[in-house]
């Protein structure tokens, strides 16, 4: 059975139909599952997070940085001599990506997969974390002590821009 999408300069030069789904490639070889533009509404995009999400989200991730991840990419998500910086501005990851990084690590450069301690949630906070410390929107400390008057930090308006 074809994928709904399939990339290759080699791929059908014409419209065909398999498995009882219509496809059609266009000249630079990309196959398209018909169904997904005709008929299916893409789904909506999910609301961006609450304030309160993202605060829990960034001081959860920041709580499992402090578990596992520290060791290595170092304090506050600055970085150690073991593994690189994830605040360098060139690492655009989305979540996705992100999480299955560290779901799978990087076994051959001494990363380990993670995807046996800390479930997709888990992760997903540690993305948080991450682009609060990447983007210069979270000082260093515990996220429930760097806010206004010492006391929680607050996401600004707008964060996180979409990756």
């Amino acid at each position: 059975m074809m994928s709904s999408w399939a990339l290759g300069w080699s791929l059908l030069r014409a419209p065909i139909v398999r498995s009882g789904v219509f496809v059609v490639a266009f000249g630079l070889g990309v196959a398209l599952n018909l169904a997904t533009v005709q008929g299916t509404p893409a789904p909506a995009p999910a609301p961006p997070p609450t304030s309160a999400e993202l605060y829990t989200s960034v001081y959860n991730g920041w709580k499992w940085w402090h578990v596992y991840c520290y060791r290595c990419h170092g304090t506050n998500a600055i970085a150690g001599t073991l593994a690189p910086d994830l605040r360098d501005p060139k690492l655009k990851w989305t979540e996705a990506q992100f999480v299955k990084i560290v779901q799978t690590g990087f076994p051959d450069d001494g990363m380990q997969a993670w995807d046996k301690l800390l479930n997709e949630k888990q992760i997903s906070q540690l993305y948080y974390y991450v682009i609060a410390r990447s983007d210069k929107v979270l000082p260093v400390g515990r996220p429930d002590e760097v806010g206004p008057n010492g006391g929680p930090w607050v996401p600004p308006a707008g964060w996180p821009k979409p990756r």
